[in-house]
């Protein structure tokens, strides 16, 4: 009796899913969709668990942005995939991934400078100090590299040695100050984190303590570098 009224009750959850989630069983997923009539329909989302539970969850989030396939990941910890979405149909333009050209950002080498930071509501200036600074090329596949870096997609190690060498890498100072060398001429991102700490008091229903909450973020500014011109650069929000 008891597995009957189980199978009923699930049977009811599993029409309720359907209703909610209309036509997810038909969703592909795929390793790539390189060549396939394909355009993107939702950003990148992290599941953690089983790979089949996994894909069932990645099947059903892409119904909600109208989206029939779906390439998953696995992604940078255990246990855990990542996902995105795809509306793949004839008449869509073939999907092609950006590629890398090797022929651009050859000439100049200029210094570029900049400082990094972030005012606070309340009036307070706080700078990347000893942070990591980024600088990379401002084309469509390096953008894709590193917006899938950051969401765990994907990692350095997918760039070539050839690709790596145009990468810049610094420290800011003391004082949120950064500097790089031997720049190509030509558009560039740069990007850099400028966060703080917040205390506050929390209650936990039985006694109060102290918690902290992170605020700031990842900075990021398109800039253009040229022989021969002054290129300081001031990376905060708009």
């Amino acid at each position: 009796m008891n597995k009957i009224i189980v199978a009923a009750v699930f049977g009811v959850l599993s029409g309720c899913a359907n209703l909610k989630y209309p036509g997810w069983q038909d969703v592909r997923i795929f390793n790539s969709i390189d060549g396939m009539p394909c355009v993107e329909t939702g950003k990148i989302e992290q599941c953690s668990d089983s790979k089949e539970d996994c894909n069932e969850w990645f099947k059903k989030r892409a119904t909600i942005v109208n989206s029939n396939s779906t390439v998953v990941r696995r992604g940078p910890q255990a246990n855990t995939y990542l996902g995105r979405y795809y509306q793949c149909k004839e008449g869509n333009p073939i999907h092609k991934a950006p590629a890398f050209n090797k022929d651009a950002y050859k000439t100049g080498s200029s210094v570029v400078t900049g400082q990094a930071f972030l005012t606070q509501k309340g009036g307070g200036v706080v700078t990347c100090a000893g942070n990591a600074v980024e600088m990379y090329p401002d084309t469509e596949y390096f953008n894709q590299i590193f917006d899938d870096i950051r969401s765990g997609y994907s990692s350095l190690e997918k760039l070539s040695q050839e690709e790596r060498n145009l990468l810049k890498t610094g420290q800011c100072d003391a004082q949120g100050d950064f500097e790089f060398h031997k720049v190509p001429n030509g558009k560039w991102v740069i990007g850099v984190n400028v966060s703080w700490d917040v205390n506050f008091v929390r209650n936990n229903g039985f006694f109060y303590y102290t918690d902290s909450q992170k605020q700031g973020g990842y900075l990021k500014k398109e800039v253009n570098v040229q022989d021969g011109e002054i290129n300081k650069f001031i990376i905060s929000a708009e």
